[in-house]
C-alpha cells in the first residue's frame, strides 16, 4: 500500500509498505479521508513527541475491509471514523478517568501507524460509525472533539460572552462550539482578514485584526486562545471579566513562558484552565456535527491526493488555508 512516512525530523517520503492485518481485536480500515492538523507539521518538524519512522494522520475515517478475529463481524463493509487515543488502561490517569493524560498513552498517526496511507489497523474500541455524514464531515470529528474537550474545563456561562484569539481552523470550531453551548456573543481576533471573513460568515458577533485589538475595551466571560503565541497568552486576563474563565487550547511551544499578574488572578476570580487532546468526545462530536449546528465543510479549503502530501503539508498555516483533506 501507499503510505506517508516520516523516517525522521524534517524527512518525509511516499512509500511502499505491506498492507496492515489486523490483530484480533482489530479492523482494517480502507481509509478514504484524513484531515492534515497543524500538529502533523509539528511531528514533521520534529517538534511533537512522535515515534518515528510513523505514518502521521489522526483525523481520519474510511470503510472496514476485513475484521478480526474477535471483533465484531458486523463492522465489515460499514463506514467509520476513528479516536486516535490509545490508553493503557491501567495508570493512575486511566484509573480517574483522565484517559488523555494517559501515561502510557498511544496514538494513531503519534506513536500508532495513522490515516495517511491506503490502509490502517485500528482497535475495534476506537470506531464510531459515521450515521448521515459524509467523509469529508467525519474528519472534523477529532478536531471538534478536542474542542468540546476544552470547553468541558470551564464553567458554561450561558448567556454570557466570549473572546477567541484565532480564526484557524481550530479557532473557527471554538467559534461555533462557544455558541452552541449558549454563549450569545463570540468575538473573533485573528492577524487576517480573509480569516475574519469565515468567522464573520459562520455567525462571529465581531471580528477585530490583531491590529485593531485597541478597539476591544469590553471584558468577557470567556476568553479563548486558539493560536499558541505566547505574546498573546500573556494578554488574556486582560481581556477577561471578573469571575471570568481563560483556556489555553493553542499549542504553545514548550519553553515559552508568559508573565501574569497573580493578584489580579486571585482578585476577580478568574479562572485559567488548559486542555489537551480529548476524552470520549467522538461521539458528542459526531452528534453536533450530524445536527448541523456546526459546519465543518465550511473549513474545508483543500482537498488532495496522497501522493500531493509533501507539497500540502507546507501550505499549513497560510490565511487562505483553513483544512487540507487527503482523499481517496
Amino acid at each position: 500500500m501507499k503510505a506517508v512516512q516520516i523516517t525522521a525530523p524534517n524527512v518525509l517520503e511516499i512509500v511502499e509498505l505491506p498492507r496492515p492485518k489486523p490483530a484480533a481485536d482489530q479492523v482494517l480500515l480502507q481509509i478514504k479521508a484524513s484531515g492534515l492538523c497543524h500538529t502533523d507539521l509539528n511531528i514533521l518538524e520534529g517538534k511533537f513527541h512522535a515515534h518515528y519512522p510513523i505514518i502521521p494522520g489522526h483525523e481520519f475515517a474510511g470503510k472496514v475491509v476485513a475484521v478480526g478475529e474477535d471483533a465484531d463481524p458486523g463492522w465489515m463493509s460499514k463506514y467509520a471514523v476513528v479516536d486516535p487515543n490509545v490508553p493503557c488502561g491501567r495508570c493512575s490517569a486511566c484509573r480517574t478517568n483522565r484517559q488523555n493524560q494517559c501515561e502510557n498513552l498511544d496514538a494513531y498517526g503519534v506513536t500508532i501507524p495513522g490515516g495517511f496511507a491506503e490502509y490502517a489497523a485500528v482497535k475495534e474500541a476506537n470506531l464510531y460509525p459515521l450515521g448521515n455524514l459524509s467523509l469529508e464531515q467525519a474528519v472534523f470529528a477529532e478536531p471538534l472533539g478536542c474542542v468540546l474537550h476544552g470547553l468541558n474545563q470551564i464553567p458554561s456561562y450561558q448567556g454570557g460572552r466570549a473572546l477567541v484569539f484565532g480564526a484557524g481552523p481550530m479557532g473557527l470550531l471554538m467559534m461555533q462550539s462557544l455558541k452552541f453551548k449558549g454563549i450569545v456573543s463570540v468575538s473573533v481576533v485573528d492577524l487576517h482578514r480573509e480569516r475574519l471573513a469565515r468567522a464573520e460568515k459562520l455567525g462571529a458577533s465581531k471580528t477585530y485584526q490583531a491590529a485593531e485589538q485597541e478597539k476591544l475595551k469590553e471584558r468577557f466571560d470567556v476568553v479563548v486562545d486558539a493560536t499558541g503565541v505566547a505574546g498573546v497568552i500573556a494578554r488574556l486576563p486582560g481581556y477577561t471579566a471578573t469571575s471570568g474563565s481563560i483556556l489555553y487550547f493553542g499549542v504553545a511551544a514548550p519553553g515559552d513562558k508568559v508573565e501574569i499578574e497573580p493578584y489580579d488572578i486571585y482578585r476577580r476570580d478568574i479562572r485559567i484552565a488548559g486542555s489537551f487532546s480529548l476524552k470520549a468526545g467522538i461521539a458528542p462530536a459526531l452528534k453536533l456535527l450530524q445536527s448541523g449546528l456546526v459546519e465543518a465543510e465550511e473549513l474545508l479549503t483543500h482537498k488532495i491526493k496522497l501522493e500531493q502530501f509533501g507539497e500540502a503539508i507546507k501550505l499549513v498555516g497560510r490565511a487562505s488555508v483553513l483544512k487540507v483533506v487527503v482523499q481517496d
